[in-house]
């Protein structure tokens, strides 16, 4: 609307410029990253969505929470409540007395083996034990004395007649090979030991047989162990009751 001049009134050219910097109305939610409008329905969805969200978070953070605190209470109790290893644990409910086994004093030596190699042997005699024991209940070790730790060789074999302890080649001498021979009181030559096969007849009849009181357990080696630090051990059970004898060699 113009007056008789020409020009528009000054109330309508200032809303005209107004609308044309504020630009058309919104028609249309915002887009993603762009702020709705304060006090529209849009800013009060987005504001709503934002406030579940961030309480969500929330509780996940305080279940987390609560997770890992039971974790460490459970690893604390496990820790208190574990009853320390003994001996008594791995070996029979209840245990009857023990039995020691006494040795006499290893007689040290060699012979010329079947090959025409050398062996070493030490010769330890069972002087008594407090009850009868048979070889299927002891099992004979070689071990290093300042630690206990086991020295043995799955694969050696044991070349042993009732006559000749080393009937064939002897034990390998670079890793402390060793079998044993059990000879009887009389000298004869019975069984023998390996680490790996256990006792052997050396004349294809029983492996498990009384142990007399004077029976000989001849350690054969291929290189002397006398004095090193060694020791001959025997462990087992008899009816319940733990089996023990050592001797340094």
């Amino acid at each position: 609307m113009t007056d008789s001049t020409g020009t528009v009134p000054a109330s309508e050219s200032d809303g005209a410029s107004s609308a044309k910097l504020l630009g058309p109305p919104p028609t249309g939610p915002p887009r993603a990253g762009e702020p709705a409008p304060p006090g529209t329905y849009e800013g009060r969805a987005r504001s709503f969505r934002e406030s579940q969200t961030q309480r969500r978070s929330v509780r996940r953070e305080r279940v987390l929470q609560i997770v890992v605190v039971a974790i460490i209470v459970l690893g604390i109790y496990a820790i208190v409540s574990a009853r320390p290893f003994t001996p008594s644990n791995s070996g029979p409910p209840n245990p009857g007395p023990p039995i020691t086994v006494t040795f006499g004093t290893p007689m040290v030596g060699q012979v010329t083996c079947g090959n025409g190699g050398t062996a070493y042997t030490e010769r330890v005699t069972w002087a008594n034990a407090s009850s009868a024991v048979t070889t299927g209940d002891v099992s004979p070790r070689v071990y290093e004395i300042f630690d206990g730790d086991i020295v043995n060789d799955l694969g050696v074999v044991a070349n042993v007649t009732p006559s000749n302890v080393c009937a064939g080649s002897p034990p390998n001498p670079s890793t402390l090979s060793w079998y044993i021979a059990l000879a009887a009181p009389n000298g004869s030559n019975l069984l023998t030991y390996t680490f790996g096969a256990g006792w052997t007849s050396v004349t294809h009849g029983a492996w498990n047989v009384p142990i007399e009181n004077g029976t000989v357990l001849i350690v054969v080696t291929g290189t002397s162990i006398a004095g090193k630090g060694l020791g001959l051990a025997v462990v087992g059970y008899s009816s319940g009751s733990p089996i023990k004898g050592t001797v340094p060699l």
